[in-house]
């Protein structure tokens, strides 16, 4: 089970990641093109829009869009592209432009405060408290202790349509609030080839930080997990608390992990990385931490699976254990579900399609195993409520026979003919089904049929005796005795004998049986009482004399004998 979690846990993270990277490159891509679009549109080739709504090259239909369009194009310093993302006149565009793009890209990575990854993908923006219709707040610039909006306006344009744009407001306190950046002190220090040498629009100085923070925050980690667990382990042998043993070694891994992440982030928040660069690392380590939280996850349901089913199998024998493990497939599967939708819901992907495919397969798939899911929930049911276990005897119908297998699907019973017997679950938990193996006594019930020549007074005697000797056997119930005469039939006096033997076990039951009829048959030969024998009289009609010569050799035979 163990392995079959991190399988399932490997598979996700490869499909997720894979998934991250193709989206970071087809934004890139999609950046990149569009801007070649915008260019191309511009020299009056070719323009594309729609009647209704246009598509705008460069992204700018949703705020999301236009921030990181922005943000990707400054990055690879393509300033002269990134001035389309401003609220400019075609004239500030040519004149100031490039510089104010520049200061802008270089505010947002020093001094942006805000979620540029929860931004909103719809085309009228986000309703905010305070805010007009056409603008939207994404953030503030923090300087020296104070705080300026930065905000979006929604414009129309004639090419693209309705656009988002950094508005006009928020760039004429650009220039202001760059000359309160202070210049990064730890850069100047620096041989010039750290800083100069860039990879992927980044100073190499920041990669061999940002990659000598993974060891130091993994010997932090390693550092803090040794310390909790020589304390955990101490306390742990004051108590004697075993489990608590197992569950913390099995844990120590996710939780390592997890801390390690945790530490990595807080240290990369003192280093002044560039804000998309800032993003995707959020997204990646986001992705990381659901990643561990489901690992965590996984160990505790497989440590509470594996104590469930030992202390299930060592308080009986039946298979009670079966439903535990039902249980801990559920929960792995809910908890890769939960960890996969979180993961795409990070990358940015609309989750509202998948949740509505989950619910339209959940039904699709309800249908079609109608009967499965039936057994299935038999099974569940015959498990929890313990109506029968392996190894006991039952009757189902007329069919008696012993339990040797209780699965999901299936009961099979080993019948008295040596045949085994299978029972979907489905129908079992709907039939009459009589546990012979629970019984606490044997019901013992006898009919004897004494001749009618039998006196009264050997009836009397006989039945008196009888009882007394079921209510001196300890082995036989006093409380229901019942030795009665119950009638007189066609050729015999009826006895009737009820009792109920003290035992559980059918072999021992036979046993017993066997010794009080023994017993019984004593009692009447000491009497000279005996069994009354079926008699049938046959007359035939014919010669008369044949009849009474026969008659005669009958009676001299008889007399003979």
């Amino acid at each position: 089970m163990k392995n079959f979690s991190d399988a399932c846990l490997a598979l996700v993270l490869s499909a997720l990641f894979l998934a991250a990277a193709t989206q970071v490159k087809s934004n890139a891509q999609h950046t990149v093109v569009g801007q070649g679009s915008a260019a191309h549109g511009q020299d009056g080739s070719h323009t594309e829009a729609t009647a209704e709504k246009p598509n705008d090259p460069l992204g700018r239909n949703t705020p999301q869009g236009t921030v990181f369009g922005f943000l990707q194009a400054a990055e690879h310093g393509k300033f002269q592209e990134a001035t389309q993302y401003l609220q400019l006149s075609k004239s500030e565009r040519l004149a100031t432009g490039e510089e104010l793009a520049r200061q802008l890209h270089a505010l947002m990575d020093n001094a942006f405060v805000g979620r540029v990854g929860a931004l909103t993908h719809q085309r009228e923006g986000a309703v905010e408290p305070g805010v007009s219709e056409d603008h939207e707040q994404i953030g503030v610039f923090r300087l020296n202790g104070t705080q300026t909006p930065v905000d979006l306006v929604h414009v129309s344009d004639s090419r693209a349509g309705d656009i988002w744009l950094f508005s006009s407001e928020t760039l004429a306190q650009v220039p202001a609030l760059f000359d309160q950046i202070e210049s990064d002190k730890l850069e100047s220090h620096l041989p010039s080839f750290l800083s100069t040498t860039r990879i992927l629009s980044m100073p190499l100085w920041r990669w061999l930080a940002f990659l000598l923070l993974i060891p130091v925050a993994f010997g932090v980690t390693w550092v803090i997990v040794k310390i909790a667990g020589k304390g955990w382990r101490l306390w742990l042998r004051s108590r004697q608390h075993l489990v608590i043993q197992d569950l913390h070694d099995s844990l120590a891994g996710p939780i390592a992990l997890i801390v390690t992440v945790l530490v990595h982030r807080l240290a990369i928040r003192w280093l002044s990385f560039p804000l998309l660069f800032r993003l995707y690392y959020q997204r990646t380590t986001n992705i990381i931490l659901v990643a561990g939280t489901a690992w965590l996850a996984f160990r505790m349901v497989n440590r509470w699976g594996e104590r469930a089913r030992i202390k299930a199998l060592s308080s009986s024998k039946d298979r009670s254990g079966s439903i535990v493990l039902l249980g801990q497939r559920i929960l792995t599967v809910i908890i890769v579900i939960i960890a996969g939708l979180s993961m795409l819901y990070i990358l940015g992907f609309d989750l509202t399609t998948a949740v509505a495919g989950l619910g339209i397969g959940s039904i699709a798939i309800a249908f079609a195993a109608q009967k499965t899911l039936e057994n299935l929930l038999g099974g569940v049911s015959i498990i929890g409520d313990e109506v029968v276990r392996v190894g006991e005897a039952c009757r189902i119908a007329d069919r008696e026979g012993t339990v040797e297998d209780i699965s999901l699907r299936s009961t099979r019973i080993r019948t008295l003919q040596r045949t085994e017997l299978s029972v979907p679950n489905g129908q079992l938990a709907n039939m009459n089904l009589e546990n012979l193996s629970r019984r606490d006594k044997f019901l013992l019930e006898i009919g004897i049929g004494l001749r009618q020549e039998t006196s009264p007074a050997q009836l009397r005697s006989f039945l008196t005796e009888v009882r007394v000797l079921l209510q001196a056997d300890e082995r036989v119930g006093r409380d229901n005795i019942r030795v009665r005469f119950v009638g007189i039939g066609e050729n015999s006096f009826d006895l009737e004998i009820f009792c109920y033997v003290l035992t559980s076990n059918l072999g021992e039951f036979f046993a017993i049986r066997e010794d009080l009829l023994l017993q019984i048959l004593d009692l009447m030969a000491a009497k000279g009482i005996k069994l009354a024998v079926p008699v049938r009289n046959l007359h035939l009609m014919g010669d008369q004399n044949w009849n009474d010569q026969n008659s005669a050799r009958f009676s001299q035979r008889r007399e003979a004998a």
